[in-house]
């Protein structure tokens, strides 16, 4: 695997400005105790369903008294709510699991995420934990989905600039970019492989918009599009059901987000948010997620994808410089304003 990114770990640590520290190694009997007696879960997610909530209920089977209360919602949406909630003092949220995004570091900064060591985050490289607070559990990758029976193997596209062949003039589709952090850091790629202008060419193209990656997907299969940009958990889940799907990473770059999760610094539920996050961590934890979710996982001898190729021998472009702040609000602004949505 070849990684082009921005070093994670040199990243400044600030101590004096990070939620409430517990000490290395904290009694995890003493916070199961006090997460069972409070016996609920607010959990506010973008884990790709319906494998996400497949995942999230191997919590509740290991820990069958603590009620979780999940919301899923896009990635930029689910940002903004938390970011509202918390300023205002209002959120009764106990874990985040989001896609890696620079917002993340400016809630630490702000002193929103508890700073917590999990007994079972020793496991992983320095890379995939960030100040002791985000730690990344799971590679999220984008390619190019087709439909087997309605594009040949040999036509299938391989590459990023396939994707804009005027053949596929209204067969194409995509999660909107203004609503998905992964589809931004897919389109940063494109711009850096000198893509330019992709908003009104794939309008001209007439590529449509569905509810999210597994609308994509399904869209795929019920052959409304032919092809599609989409990210890897939803194809994963189609092609255990047995779709007539492909998916192809791309060998010149394959966009990858981290998913990220978190301890807010101030939660109604904190020790059950400490439990979910240190099972989610644990090698059960990662072996379901990589076996539910599909996608690569980041502990150590967790193993590799069933449905699709693992990360070796990929280009993997991954949090990098390409996918900063600026850069999404032009991607953001720009295919609003294509599209009409001003």
């Amino acid at each position: 695997m070849t990684l082009l990114r921005r070093t994670l770990v040199g990243m400044p640590f600030v101590a004096a400005i990070a939620g409430p520290a517990l000490a290395q190694g904290a009694d995890m009997a003493a916070i199961t105790a006090a997460a069972l007696k409070q016996g609920k879960l607010n959990l506010l997610h973008n884990v790709p369903p319906p494998l996400g909530d497949l995942w999230i209920a191997e919590f509740q089977k290991a820990f069958p008294k603590i009620a979780v209360e999940a919301t899923r919602l896009g990635s930029t949406e689910m940002m903004q709510r938390f970011g509202t909630e918390y300023h205002a003092g209002a959120s009764d949220t106990d874990l985040l699991i989001t896609l890696w995004d620079d917002t993340l570091l400016k809630w630490s900064d702000q002193g929103w995420l508890r700073t917590w060591t999990p007994p079972e985050s020793t496991a992983f490289p320095a890379s995939c934990r960030i100040r002791e607070q985000i730690y990344i559990s799971q590679y999220i990758r984008s390619g190019m989905v087709s439909h087997k029976t309605k594009v040949k193997e040999a036509e299938a596209p391989k590459e990023w600039t396939d994707f804009f062949d005027p053949k596929w003039k209204d067969k194409i589709g995509m999660d909107p970019p203004w609503r998905s952090v992964a589809v931004q850091q897919m389109l940063a790629v494109w711009d850096q492989q000198g893509q330019k202008d992709v908003a009104k060419r794939l309008k001209a193209n007439g590529v449509r918009f569905f509810n999210g990656s597994a609308g994509v997907v399904q869209a795929v299969i019920r052959g409304d599009i032919w092809v599609a940009a989409v990210i890897d958990p939803p194809v994963i889940s189609a092609l255990g059901d047995g779709a007539p799907v492909r998916m192809v990473f791309p060998a010149s770059a394959v966009p990858a987000i981290g998913t990220g999760m978190m301890l807010p610094a101030k939660a109604p539920h904190a020790e059950a948010g400490m439990l979910f996050l240190n099972w989610a961590l644990s090698m059960a934890g990662q072996k379901s997620l990589l076996d539910l979710v599909g996608s690569p996982v980041t502990r150590p001898g967790a193993g590799s994808p069933k449905l699709v190729p693992g990360v070796e021998g990929q280009k993997i472009v991954l949090s990098s410089d390409l996918l900063t702040p600026a850069f999404q609000k032009t991607v953001i602004d720009e295919w609003r304003s294509v599209f009409g949505l001003q």
